[in-house]
């Protein structure tokens, strides 16, 4: 189309350079003006509608495409024949139709791991309280203190969904203060002692960082015991997790370093996404939704900062946290 344009409009200053040096060399007789005028007329009106009708076929048929694309994207890619402009145009639509069923896909998978993870406390609730009511004998306090913990399991998996939901949209809310690194960070440690202890895992900081940052502090303590934690409850027995920190150019290094059985290299990819978990099942007995290291990327990735992970397997894990000390508003 681009080559035909060209070729009208190369024609239409052709008639016109004559006619002009027609009526300055006085060449022509009236009659030949006349008729190249109208041939001049005739070819600019024949062009426009031309250009006009071809514009049009074209915007029908991306209307077309668009409309399928939007309310059929399951439906297989529309090619372009015509090497255009329109064709970039129908490309793009190719690429959103795909990231249409991309995220239909995705928001299939979260509402049927969203059901799962609730349908589990709720069966068991439901179990036990039928056998209590069954029973109808007065209850103890051993008997209601496993409800407890399911309703205290369901409420923490729909507060780590609004965070996550909050934190994809832009939403989220930091607080953010000036406080001191190394104190917080061996709170931190201090919050997980008992866990270690239980499975005697020895757990030590490497390095300091004296000064402070400008950080949400309970955001990032929440990152920090979700990636302790993990390090702790995937170290066997007798282990050794490390936290070094240091910091260069205003940057602070934070790694979690574990010893336990590591990660495939095909799973990595996926470590970060909602509902995944290494162990490909739901293992309550491990805990957590799959929701931790989402909410953790998120929570980083607002202070300007960035997370990764390296792993081998039976060799260990380690994750690294990049952060500004003072990150932009």
């Amino acid at each position: 189309m681009k080559r035909m344009n060209l070729f009208f409009i190369f024609l239409i200053l052709l008639f016109t350079l004559g006619v002009t040096s027609s009526f300055l060399t006085g060449s022509l007789d009236l009659s030949w003006k006349i008729i190249l005028f109208l041939l001049i007329w005739l070819g600019g009106i024949g062009f426009i509608g031309f250009t006009w009708y071809y514009y049009w076929q074209q915007y029908v048929k991306l209307s077309q495409i668009a409309n399928e694309i939007v309310n059929y994207p399951h439906l297989n890619q529309h090619p372009w024949r015509d090497k255009d402009e329109f064709a970039e145009v129908v490309q793009s639509l190719n690429q959103l139709g795909k990231r249409i069923i991309k995220e239909e896909k995705l928001r299939g998978h979260m509402i049927a791991d969203i059901a799962h993870e609730l349908r589990t406390p709720l069966t068991i609730l439901r179990s036990q309280l039928e056998t209590l009511v069954l029973e109808g004998k007065a209850v103890s306090i051993q008997q209601l203190i496993p409800l407890v913990d399911e309703t205290i399991h369901m409420q923490r998996l729909i507060h780590d969904l609004q965070e996550l939901s909050l934190a994809e949209a832009n939403q989220i809310s930091l607080k953010r203060s000036w406080f001191g690194f190394q104190a917080w960070l061996e709170e931190i440690v201090d919050i997980l002692k008992t866990q270690a202890i239980e499975k005697e895992i020895k757990v030590e900081i490497e390095g300091r960082i004296l000064n402070e940052v400008y950080w949400d502090s309970s955001r990032m303590k929440q990152v920090l015991i979700n990636l302790l934690g993990n390090a702790i409850k995937y170290t066997e027995h007798g282990g050794k997790v490390k936290v070094a920190v240091c910091q260069a150019q205003g940057i602070v290094k934070i790694q979690v370093i574990d010893n336990g059985p590591g990660i495939p290299p095909e799973k990595l990819p996926y470590i970060f996404q909602r509902f995944y978990r290494v162990e490909g099942s739901r293992n309550r007995s491990l805990g957590g939704a799959g929701l931790g290291l989402a909410i953790a990327k998120e929570f980083v990735e607002a202070h300007k900062g960035s997370i990764g992970v390296e792993s081998e397997c039976g060799e260990g894990t380690t994750f690294t946290i990049e952060l500004p000390v003072f990150p932009d508003e």
